[in-house]
């Protein structure tokens, strides 16, 4: 029972990688991409915020992969200003990759480096694209797509 429980999980993880790479083409897989997206940005403040740097690594990997995906969602649309958002967003990863990179992680650097990233990269695709609000959800403006 115990082989099978971890057989079903590996199959599942694997369908997320796998969806996770895929290309972003519905409102509906961008809405997941975002969900994950902020479910990422949280598990890392948090582990910033506790020292447990190199559990945000992985958030930050999720967070590069999502963002990759959405660039191409964005290029098919055709609307540059996004793609460039999201183009500033990946070099903010970058640069909160070094951060984390580093022998000696400056903790209050990383944390303004995701603040940052939130502020200019999500705070500005939402402004221009997106309506609602966190307790209600967000959704395109009418138009977007």
């Amino acid at each position: 029972m115990r082989f099978l429980a971890r057989i079903l999980a590996s199959v599942a993880l694997l369908g997320v990688a796998v969806m996770a790479q895929a290309k972003l083409t519905t409102p509906e897989e961008y809405t997941m991409a975002m969900k994950a997206n902020a479910q990422a940005v949280g598990a890392m403040n948090k582990a910033i915020a506790s020292s447990a740097f190199a559990d945000a690594r992985p958030q930050l990997a999720t967070l590069r992969q999502n963002y990759t995906a959405l660039q191409g969602f964005w290029t098919d649309k055709k609307k540059d200003d996004a793609v460039a958002i999201v183009k500033d967003g990946l070099s903010r990863l970058d640069a909160l990759d070094k951060i984390l990179s580093a022998p000696t992680v400056d903790q209050m650097a990383a944390q303004a480096a995701v603040k940052e990233f939130g502020g200019n990269t999500c705070g500005a695709c939402h402004k221009l694209y997106r309506e609602g609000d966190a307790a209600s959800g967000f959704r395109f403006k009418p138009g977007v797509l």
